[in-house]
């Protein structure tokens, strides 16, 4: 098959290979339920602020790609940290000497850079990627659970504060929209799993990808900003096994929360994108999640539907 070779990722070359190889490798494990990597993801993710701190590599044998990996490293904690994204390989080489170069190759870099760990995240059922990240000297350090809810499956009885306001937010339009979000995240998030403070730059980000359309509401309580919720729906739904929208973040500061504060703006969200013709509603929770979320969002009716592994491994 030729040598194996680790190279730097060519801008303005690579891009079409590495759609085609993320579509092939989670094909593998969502199957039709897999909503495709397209040029918009790339192109976001080479716009952000991510971007100039990631080293991404492609792994080649006899001059094609066969695999890419893009390692970030996430300087504003000290000591640095990294962060394995877009680990993905043709199906057929998964558990050869591909994959396990190009994890080499990124802990190599992160080392370098002085990063004192590393961490990766998997889909529950990727057996081969988790056997690999053992090898190399990764931990299980946390679970989450992607949950889901159809529109019309809402629980019964749900008491949302009749009290707050909902206000629509526009992060990209008003800069100070974009800040109250941004310290409305770092405050209601502060106290979670592998959090550090979000710069205003990175909130903006979020919102800059061209394939989505969004929804951001912030919710005000006797005029103060308590809480916020965003979501997303991709611009042209694609034809999956159900069409897919999107809790990314839902915060309520601490003194507020268990008041239905976070119920009023779920149900703003979910009506939303119910608006949009999403049939499913999805989100990710920590499975420790310190405020009790995944006990919330069961009660809304939202019911697990897989797992995502983070492994740690420290240098």
């Amino acid at each position: 098959m030729g040598e194996l070779v680790i190279r730097p990722f060519r801008e303005g070359q690579d891009e079409g290979a590495w759609i085609e190889l993320a579509n092939a490798y989670f094909g593998r494990y969502y199957g039709p339920e897999m909503e495709p990597m397209d040029e918009d993801d790339v192109e976001w993710l080479k716009s952000g602020p991510w971007w100039r701190d990631s080293r991404p590599l492609v792994a080649e044998l006899g001059g094609e790609p066969v695999g890419m990996i893009l390692p970030w490293i996430d300087r504003a904690r000290e000591p640095p940290k990294g962060y394995i994204w877009s680990f993905v390989v043709r199906p057929e080489l998964e558990g050869t000497d591909v994959d396990r170069a190009l994890l080499r190759e990124a802990l190599s870099w992160f080392a370098s850079e002085g990063a004192a760990s590393a961490q990766a995240s998997v889909r529950d059922n990727m057996e081969a990627r988790m056997a690999l990240l053992r090898s190399e000297g990764f931990r299980l350090v946390r679970s989450w659970s992607i949950m889901r809810l159809r529109p019309g499956e809402l629980a019964e009885g749900l008491r949302p504060n009749r009290q707050v306001e909902l206000r629509r937010a526009d992060p990209l339009g008003s800069e100070e929209d974009l800040r109250l979000l941004n310290a409305l995240y770092n405050q209601t998030f502060s106290e979670h799993f592998d959090f550090r403070p979000e710069s205003p730059e990175e909130t903006r980000s979020w919102f800059e990808h061209e394939g989505y359309e969004d929804l951001t509401l912030i919710a005000y309580l006797s005029g103060r900003p308590v809480g916020f919720v965003a979501a997303i729906v991709r611009k042209d739904l694609p034809r999956l096994a159900f069409k897919r929208g999107r809790i990314v973040s839902i915060g309520v500061l601490a003194p507020f929360r268990r008041r239905g504060i976070g119920t009023a703006l779920m149900l703003a969200a979910i009506d939303w994108l119910a608006s949009k013709g999403v049939e499913v509603v999805e989100l990710d929770v920590d499975d420790d999640n310190p405020t009790g979320a995944p006990a919330f969002y069961a009660r809304l009716g939202f019911r697990r539907a897989y797992g995502i592994l983070t492994f740690l491994r420290e240098f």
